[in-house]
């Protein structure tokens, strides 16, 4: 990086670097007062002429210093205002969290009722093949209807997911829910035309 393209430095680094050089220059200042003899009147005058020097340097300190104190309290209030905006990201994660983690409950009870579906599906099927008797086919013919009623209200509820899911902009949850529906929908119409050849064909 060329000096040209060197970042300027902040506030509060030029205040620190100018509080400290005065610094630097009245503890030099007060070292050779110090050390400075007082045996003459010559001495006398470079003594008091230095006192006066630290004077000077004592009152640029004191301007220094409130430079430094103002650039910190700058820098405290931006301190602030970022803790501010990561505590109001933070509440809004914790919110965004909670409502994923309800979604993904109503998804997870969903897949438990279409698995439980598929199941009596399958059972529903193997008893198709093999019933003979008016009794058995009676019986069927209610499974049949209460496999349909079910699989409609839990197509229904993962409608509701879906569009739930894409209110709150959690698209995957609502791809997802929305393939469950359409499985759901193409196994009862499966379902559906098993039942109408069984029904054709004891016709």
């Amino acid at each position: 990086m060329s000096k040209r393209d060197k970042p300027q430095d902040s506030e509060l680094v030029v205040a620190a670097r100018a509080l400290d050089s005065e610094l630097l220059r009245f503890e030099a200042l007060a070292e050779q007062l110090q050390k400075a003899p007082l045996e003459s009147e010559k001495h006398l005058e470079r003594a008091s002429a230095m006192l006066n020097g630290l004077a000077d340097l004592d009152e640029q300190l004191r301007l220094q210093v409130t430079a430094l104190v103002g650039a910190i309290s700058k820098v405290r209030d931006r301190q602030q205002a970022q803790a501010e905006i990561v505590h109001q990201r933070a509440q809004e994660l914790q919110q965004r969290t909670e409502i994923f983690k309800s979604l993904l409950v109503r998804y997870g009870a969903l897949g438990q009722s279409a698995g439980e579906l598929n199941v009596r599906m399958q059972q529903f099927a193997q008893q198709r093949q093999t019933a003979q008797t008016p009794e058995e086919n009676a019986a069927l013919a209610e499974t049949f209807e209460s496999l349909q009623v079910k699989m409609t209200e839990v197509a229904d509820e993962a409608q509701g997911l879906a569009r739930a899911g894409e209110e709150q902009s959690f698209h995957d949850v609502a791809r997802q829910a929305d393939s469950l529906r359409q499985q759901l929908l193409a196994a009862r119409n499966k379902l559906a035309l098993l039942q109408k050849r069984f029904s054709e064909g004891a016709g």
